[in-house]
Order: structure tokens, then C-alpha cells, then sequence
């Protein structure tokens, strides 16, 4: 069994007056066999167990849960402390886990929303694990507000990373591919899923979740956009200013542009200097 704590002065208060705190990290090999029980009024703060690999049981009032590797679980404050390993053999239960004190600790927590059961958020980012480490050695105001970033960004990946990571990059291929093909007419959401391999409703959800517009509307800004700066910076006629933006239709196009500006093109470029 190897067991690594690093709360380095158990018995110090931090400098700074935080809401909340890193108190402690650590990580754990338990062999099969092996548990622990601590009183809950030992555990005054949250802790957050993260599994890598074989399985462990955490129990509770009223029934016990299990974690496998890449799952996540967490006590709150004042909860007695109480899991063993379900291993078996030679295999081990190992985890890391960290823990946050203060007044807010568990507000902050219940922020994010996560579920009270174990969850799967992929592979341990132990590189975080060990800069917490570090930083609790150093003691230092900045080693204290940098610990707690540290944290903040393990919260944010016991959401899990892979799907938000695809999802951002749907966007950003979207948006890309918007801003190269926008003054082609043919060119339209549909076009562009069908391009990023993604059906046009998936897309749409997407886009909106993480932007709050909607793909069809992002591409309509891009061309408006164009077209308001084509109309303020040259003498084009209507009809060409139009087709550079993708708008095949002059009508839409000043349809388009009065929504936007409350002005027919022609008044907008005169107000805009252009004679």
C-alpha cells in the first residue's frame, strides 16, 4: 500500500482571508482488503476522490456507491468517512483526491452542479494533482490564490473533456468555414454540415449552446456585416454589393439591411459619406 498526503502545516492558517481554500491532496494505492473509516466530525471540508484505476466503495447513510477508473466521487463536510477497496488479488485501488475548506467550499462545489453519485470525466489529470502538491509546500499569497486555481480548473474537468473539446471544435470549424465560403450564395448551414460531417440539427444545438446564436443567423451576420462595410467603403452598385455577400436577391439584400440599420442601402451608404 503507498499513501501520499501533502498537507505540509496541518495546523496553519492560510494568510489570505479566502471564501475557500485548498486544504489538502493526496493520492492512494489501497490493496484488496484494505478501507478506512474516519469520524465525520474529522472531515470538516469537501473532498474529492478521483479514480484511476481497479474499483473502490464508498459507503454512506443508507447505501454505498463504487467507482471504476476515470469516476469521480465526493464527501461533503462533516460526512464520516467510510470506503474500503473492491479489489481483488494483486490489483489496486488507486486515486487521487484533494480537498477544499473554508465557508464557501461546499457552495462552490454545489455550483457546478454535479451529480451525488459517482460520475465518469475521463482520465485523471494527475499534472494537476502534483501542482496542487507544489503549491501547498510553497505557502506563499501567490502560491495560495495559484493552489486555488489550480482547483477551480479540477472542477472544471470532473465535467469531463472530451465531448466539451469536440463540441468547441465543431464551432470554431464552423465558424471558419462560414467566414471562407460566406460571398458564395450556394453556401448555407446545411452545406457546411453536410462539409463537417454532422447532421444539421446536431450542429444547430451545438452552435447555439455554446455561442447563443443560431449557425443560420451567424451566417447571416457575416454577410450583413460585409455588406454594411462594402456599401460605407465603395460605390459598388447595389446588385454587386449584394452578390459578394452571398445575396442573390437584391430585395433581401435591402430587406436585410433596413432590419439592420432602419435605413434603405442607399440612404446608409449617403449617411455614411459615400457619395
Amino acid at each position: 500500500m503507498r499513501k501520499i498526503v501533502s498537507r505540509p502545516f496541518p495546523n496553519e492558517i492560510p494568510s489570505l482571508s479566502l471564501p475557500f481554500h485548498v486544504r489538502s491532496v493526496g493520492y492512494n494505492e489501497a490493496p484488496a482488503g484494505w478501507f478506512e473509516r474516519v469520524p465525520g466530525e474529522d472531515k470538516r471540508f469537501m473532498q474529492i476522490f478521483w479514480t484511476t484505476d481497479g474499483r473502490g466503495e464508498f459507503v454512506r447513510p443508507g447505501g454505498s456507491v463504487s467507482t471504476g477508473p476515470g469516476e469521480v466521487f465526493y464527501r461533503r463536510p462533516l460526512e464520516e468517512h467510510f470506503h474500503r477497496s473492491l479489489t481483488a488479488g494483486r490489483e489496486l485501488w488507486r486515486y487521487y483526491w484533494f480537498t477544499i475548506d473554508g465557508g464557501g467550499a461546499e457552495a462552490l462545489f454545489d455550483a457546478y452542479g454535479y451529480p451525488d453519485r459517482p460520475w465518469y470525466a475521463g482520465e485523471a489529470p494527475v499534472e494537476l494533482f502534483h501542482e496542487l502538491e507544489i503549491q501547498l509546500w510553497e505557502r506563499t499569497p501567490y502560491a495560495q490564490r495559484h493552489a486555488l486555481a489550480v482547483a477551480l480548473e479540477l472542477l472544471a474537468r470532473l465535467g469531463g473533456t472530451r465531448i466539451a473539446a469536440a463540441d468547441s471544435d465543431l464551432v470554431r470549424r464552423f465558424i471558419e468555414l462560414a467566414h471562407e465560403r460566406f460571398a458564395d450564395p450556394e453556401c448555407s448551414v446545411q452545406l457546411l454540415a453536410a462539409e463537417l460531417r454532422v447532421h444539421r440539427t446536431t450542429l444547430n444545438r451545438i452552435f447555439h449552446r455554446k455561442t447563443a446564436v443560431y449557425p443560420g443567423d451567424y451566417l447571416g451576420q457575416l454577410r450583413i456585416q460585409h455588406a454594411m462595410s462594402l456599401l460605407r467603403e465603395t460605390t459598388l452598385p447595389l446588385k454587386e454589393v449584394a452578390f459578394r455577400c452571398g445575396l442573390s436577391h437584391v430585395s433581401y439584400f435591402c430587406r436585410m439591411i433596413r432590419e439592420r440599420t432602419g435605413m434603405t442601402p442607399s440612404d446608409y451608404r449617403r449617411n455614411s459619406g459615400v457619395n
